[in-house]
């Protein structure tokens, strides 16, 4: 990708072009993350980054953007399984994969994983941004851009209450707010010292630390049963620790 051309093409110097629309970058790669954001900042388009998937639901928490940009080569999780994760939690979300994987077998995992678009490096400029375009008109045409946002189970991190599709609220206790935040944030499950750590900071699993923990899970579980919809739960993975049943998206970070 040639930084001078996206400069000269898309660049209005004195002039801040109006947001167009949101989109965040997964790239762990500093020079093309910067590449990609001057292309799409250039042509109007908020942008921020995120360098891994931890990083990335993060930011997710935080707003909820139009696209995703997400290569497949990144440190710790890679990208087909944060487009799934993605694809079940935001499924009206624009996810674009653009990775230097050019098989056709990757491809095809790439679409099924549920990427809307899948490009392969080096990518034009001008063909990243119609790409986006597209997506865009896409939201518009299915209510707005806004539709990216799933009607869902909530959590609040500000005012520490969760909250079921049907808009009924349960308050949380702070340790009740972090095991959720924690388990939201997995795409698989977290580990009993993962949640030891994260409620304590602990460096060490004990056996009282343990028992401790279940004893909140155990009253944590209790009141989510007080929700008239009873389809969130918070699972057990035998000998290893938990996961949720149902999405969890996190508000207010």
């Amino acid at each position: 990708m040639n930084t001078q051309e996206v400069s000269k093409e898309h660049s209005d110097p004195g002039h801040e072009a109006p947001a167009l629309g949101s989109v965040l970058l997964v790239e762990d790669n500093l020079r093309v993350s910067d590449e990609l954001s001057l292309v799409l900042q250039s042509a109007g388009y908020a942008t921020r980054c995120a360098y891994d998937g931890e990083h990335m639901r993060a930011l997710m928490a935080i707003h909820t953007p139009n696209i995703v940009m997400l290569d497949l080569n990144l440190p710790s999780e890679d990208g087909i399984s944060l487009c799934k994760w993605l694809r079940q939690v935001y499924p009206n979300l624009g996810i674009v994969m653009l990775t230097a994987r050019v098989m056709g077998s990757e491809r095809t995992e790439g679409y099924q994983a549920g990427a809307d678009v899948y490009l392969t490096k080096p990518t034009r400029p001008d063909e990243i941004l119609a790409v986006i375009r597209n997506l865009l008109r896409r939201s518009e045409r299915n209510g707005s851009v806004a539709s990216a946002e799933p009607a869902c189970w909530s959590l609040n991190l500000k005012s520490l209450y969760i909250t079921a599709p049907d808009a009924d609220v349960l308050s949380l206790t702070p340790k009740e707010a972090i095991v959720l935040t924690a388990l939201a944030q997995s795409t698989t499950h977290c580990t009993y010292l993962e949640l030891i750590d994260k409620l304590g900071g602990e460096s060490r699993r004990t056996s009282f630390d343990k028992v401790r923990l279940e004893v909140l899970i155990s009253r944590l579980r209790s009141k989510l049963f007080n929700f008239k919809v009873h389809e969130f739960e918070i699972k057990t993975v035998h000998g290893s620790g938990y996961r949720l049943s149902t999405p969890l998206k996190l508000k207010g970070a």
